[in-house]
């Protein structure tokens, strides 16, 4: 018992020692956009989170409806449109094209309010010519966020593709991105959300440290990876939507809930049922990513099957390091108390997540 109550205090300090671990996760966001050239003209319609245009355009984070919103955009169009056209352009065989905003709205996405707008460049030469995007929205400079993410589709110069600019990532050619170069794009984001969100990584360690065998490891790591890739599947096509306000303090309660059965009852008869139903809130999570423009095609299919296949094999890493070392500990006569620690100090983090966004 002295052991048991020691355990207790010492992931309660851990909960509180390090509160920067509560958000669980980057501060990220994501955009979308539609790249459309009609001869000398090239249409740039966009979607950014609205609270995070605001406060890049000196306006703050002005409440208010979703048309109040709008009327707030367009009031302030000259400040809208001089942040954007700093921050996009086109060129065409290196000459770059005149910009102007042209429109402005608000729509929801992923339950939140998201600014559209709109760009239209008018380039000289040639319609068919080489074109060039460059994108630094919400980039270093401005210091909104630590990473923006937006999936582009594009058709410029009778050439059209799939491309993602983010934080390393900032322009691209037409016609020179190539399949490989977008499938390895949706890959590496896939890993990188995974690897990146701690109660992702947090929820399979629980689950790990309830596993003893391998056969075990591999019932749960596929059960789970049927479960988040169906609603990952249905969350990007926008077939199933669950607020994030609901998903998430939901994620971080499945870290407790398995942590605390592994303390009660380690492996129990229901375990994978348990796994099932709480990998279907982690592939929500997972949708919250990843957007699209376009409707069902083979193109989107392929993105989509891409950014799976990279959280799969972000999966596979944290298995591939964890549950080796967990082996080792095992072998150790402090294992048990080891096991307990861990597992309380999951659950503490857990609890603390679940009651944290409850309340953001």
């Amino acid at each position: 018992m002295k052991i048991f109550g020691r355990t207790i205090l010492l992931a309660v300090l851990v909960v509180l020692l390090y509160p920067g671990t509560a958000s669980a996760h980057v501060r990220s966001t994501e955009g979308t956009a539609v790249i459309r050239q009609d001869g000398s003209t090239v249409r740039f319609d966009m979607n950014l989170e609205y609270d995070l245009l605001t406060a890049a355009t000196g306006l703050g984070f002005p409440p208010g409806t979703d048309d109040q919103k709008t009327r707030l955009l367009t009031e302030h169009h000259a400040a809208v449109e001089k942040y954007l056209t700093d921050r996009v352009d086109v060129s065409i065989d290196g000459v770059v094209c005149e910009s102007a905003l042209t429109r402005t709205g608000v729509l929801r996405l992923q339950d939140r309010p998201y600014a559209r707008a709109v760009l239209t460049f008018t380039c000289p030469g040639a319609s068919d010519g080489s074109y060039r995007v460059r994108y630094d929205v919400f980039g270093e400079r401005d210091a909104i966020v630590d990473e923006h993410t937006s999936i582009v589709d594009y058709q410029l110069g009778g050439r059209s593709g799939t491309y993602v600019f983010d934080g390393a990532h900032h322009e691209f050619e037409a016609g020179r991105t190539g399949i490989l170069s977008a499938v390895g794009r949706f890959v590496a984001m896939g890993v990188e959300h995974i690897l990146s969100g701690l109660d992702h990584v947090l929820f399979l360690a629980v689950l790990l440290l309830g596993a003893r065998k391998l056969g075990s490891v591999v019932k749960v790591a596929t059960t789970f990876t049927v479960a988040h890739s169906v609603t990952l599947v249905l969350g990007v096509l926008g077939w199933v939507s669950v607020p994030s306000q609901i998903v998430e303090p939901l994620i971080a309660l499945s870290i407790a809930y398995v942590a605390v059965e592994n303390i009660i009852g380690g492996e129990s008869r229901r375990r994978l049922l348990v796994v099932f139903c709480f990998g279907l809130l982690h592939g929500l999570g997972f949708a919250s990513t990843l957007s699209f423009t376009d409707e069902l095609s083979p193109r989107l299919i392929g993105s989509l099957v891409s950014f799976n296949v990279g959280i799969e094999l972000g999966q596979a890493l944290i298995i591939a390091v964890i549950f080796p070392i967990l082996m080792l500990i095992r072998r150790s006569s402090w294992s048990a108390v080891i096991h307990m620690m861990a597992t309380l100090a999951a659950a503490g983090l857990g609890f603390v997540w679940f009651f944290q966004r409850l309340l953001i």
